[in-house]
């Protein structure tokens, strides 16, 4: 008898910030057993344009990561082969997108603290988006619950100072990701490009599926459930002396 199909879902990021239009969308459609069967990297010069020009107008978008824009614009007027980015208009992306669910069956996107990138893709594709009905899932969530509750990822986070101005513990993906592969990664950052966030997030997401806990998938407010944890556990502060 031949083996059941492996289930395909797409893990995306996109970069920009709340007060922009996404300009660089990286994805990739994969199973949880760790095969990747395609890859996007996708840059939206409308997109960069529009931004700068709005940036320009109200002050808005000013924390783009301009080194992409540039790169973006530069691979724009690349003819070459090898060309970073795929630049192509937010139709195009569109077609190109819906292909890729209805190729692969999609009934599932991941992404990390994925309220963002969903809104993110709402103001760029509009309600044509929401009509996917795909299921969106927090790779943030299910990791927190999975794997960071507990005192070896607190006192980890207390010995390197990963915590935010307020001292809340910090749970972004570059952090749990130097976690996740130990001290030779603790200088590792993100490239804030999409593609290369994503095939972090992945490999997150899948130590995530690896863990017997509960899986939670809907967002949360993380540092609360951090503060929670510490509060019920008694847990205390590791310090350096």
């Amino acid at each position: 008898m031949r083996g059941r199909k492996k289930e395909k879902f797409i893990v995306l990021d996109v970069e920009g910030n709340s007060t922009c239009l996404p300009y660089n969308i990286g994805y990739i459609v994969a199973d949880n057993a760790g095969n990747i069967y395609q890859k996007r990297s996708i840059a939206l010069p409308y997109a960069v344009w529009q931004n700068l020009l709005n940036s320009l107008e109200t002050g808005l978008c000013k924390e783009m990561h301009l080194k992409n824009t540039k790169d973006i614009l530069c691979d724009y007027e690349n003819t070459a082969k090898n060309r970073k980015y795929k630049c192509i208009s937010i139709e195009a992306f569109w077609i190109l997108f819906t292909s890729d669910i209805q190729k692969y069956n999609i009934k599932k996107l991941y992404a990390y603290n994925v309220a963002f990138d969903n809104s993110a893709l709402t103001r760029l594709l509009g309600a044509r988006y929401e009509m996917l009905d795909l299921e969106i899932r927090d790779i943030m969530a299910c990791v927190v619950h999975a794997r960071l509750l507990n005192p070896k990822y607190l006192e980890y986070c207390d010995r390197h100072g990963y915590l935010t101005e307020k001292g809340n513990y910090r749970y972004s993906a570059e952090i749990v990701y130097r976690y996740l592969k130990g001290d030779k990664f603790d200088n590792f950052e993100e490239e804030h490009t999409g593609l290369a966030d994503v095939l972090i997030e992945y490999e997150i997401l899948l130590w995530a599926l690896k863990s017997n806990k509960k899986q939670v998938w809907s967002c949360i407010c993380a540092w609360k459930t951090f503060q929670k944890f510490v509060e019920e556990t008694g847990y205390q502060r590791w310090l350096p002396f």
